[in-house]
């Protein structure tokens, strides 16, 4: 566990709250990628954007251009009260609502040798920007037949250290390491607090695809 700066024992408290969350309520929407490759669901009152709707955002909110781990196919999604894509252009430290995205990234021969735990928690949603990650909790979680990788809990302050957010990922590659399979939720920490059992829960629904 690594916790710096001023705001680790909020950061600490919020880490501890995720201890044994989830969803229970069955009303929720699921997601399926085309390739039937991966799957998760949502609470229904939350709001899911396609590739198609993120490709008019420059960039594509969480979705970080990093050379050859390119993404093959990816959705956004928040839990604001009204849909629109500017909700995912919200800082994460300061965000009322949770924000994430699922991704597929095509791992390039190149960068195979190079992927790490903490490059692909970056990798899973863009922890370092715009404030920096600070990994409070991280754990070895696998699908099962070789589809291995983390979880983890990454803490975020803003520029000027204002404010702070949390966010929860789990992120996996397939056994050649050929393709990176992630998903992430966060938002401010208050949120966080409030929305932790939807957020924990809408991640820890995702199933990937062993038998592809």
């Amino acid at each position: 566990m690594r916790i710096i700066g001023k705001f680790s024992a909020l950061l600490f408290f919020g880490a501890l709250l995720l201890a044994g969350c989830g969803v229970t309520d069955s009303d929720t929407t699921v997601y399926k990628d085309l390739e039937n490759r991966s799957l998760f669901e949502l609470p229904k009152e939350w709001n899911l954007y396609r590739a198609d709707e993120l490709s008019l955002i420059t960039p594509i909110p969480f979705v970080p251009d990093m050379g050859g781990y390119q993404p093959i196919s990816f959705v956004a999604f928040d839990g604001a009260a009204g849909r629109n894509l500017a909700n995912l252009n919200l800082d994460v430290t300061t965000s009322p609502f949770p924000i994430g995205a699922h991704i597929i990234r095509q791992i390039s021969t190149e960068e195979k040798e190079l992927l790490s735990r903490r490059l692909m928690a970056r990798l899973a949603y863009d922890v370092t920007g715009p404030g920096q990650g600070v990994e409070i909790d991280t754990w070895d979680f696998t699908f099962g037949r070789e589809f291995e990788g983390i979880g983890a809990t990454v803490g975020l302050t803003n520029e000027d250290g204002s404010s702070q957010g949390l966010v929860y990922l789990l992120s996996v590659t397939n056994p050649s390491t050929t393709e990176l399979y992630s998903i992430a939720a966060g938002c401010s920490l208050e949120c966080f607090v409030r929305e932790r059992d939807q957020i924990v829960g809408a991640v820890e629904s995702w199933i990937v695809n062993t038998r592809q």
